[in-house]
């Protein structure tokens, strides 16, 4: 029988890469809020979403804005708002990873800064 997972993946239009989550940083807050109420990790990411991870959990069709730090030689950073699509350990105990969609960058350098990451990190494809 085929893996859904597997399915999903060759669905994806825009290609991931799995990044060493211990050294991401990922700051989550409800769209409009002033200060970020979280804090986490981001386990892989592509120019339209990534895969991250937070203490509390956050329903699928929360509305966020995040800023990330992305490991490398250099600090790379980005500012984006989307929505939770999925929850990945919901029966886990600890830690919950969740499945964001990017709807927007806070800045077109945002998503160049990204996208340059992508492209030139040379990080292996999740």
């Amino acid at each position: 029988m085929p893996d859904p997972a597997e399915n999903h993946a060759d669905a994806r239009s825009n290609p991931r890469l799995r990044l060493p989550a211990m050294y991401t940083l990922l700051r989550v807050r409800h769209v409009g809020d002033q200060r970020y109420r979280w804090t986490g990790h981001i386990y892989d990411i592509s120019e339209t979403g990534m895969r991250f991870e937070l203490d509390t959990p956050l329903p699928a069709g929360t509305e966020v804005e995040v800023r990330g730090m992305l490991p490398g030689s250099q600090q790379v950073t980005f500012h984006a708002a989307g929505r939770i699509v999925r929850m990945h350990d919901d029966e886990e105990v600890g830690p919950t990873r969740m499945g964001m969609t990017f709807t927007r960058f806070n800045h077109d350098i945002d998503r160049q800064r990204l996208n340059i990451y992508l492209n030139h990190s040379g990080m292996r494809a999740a």
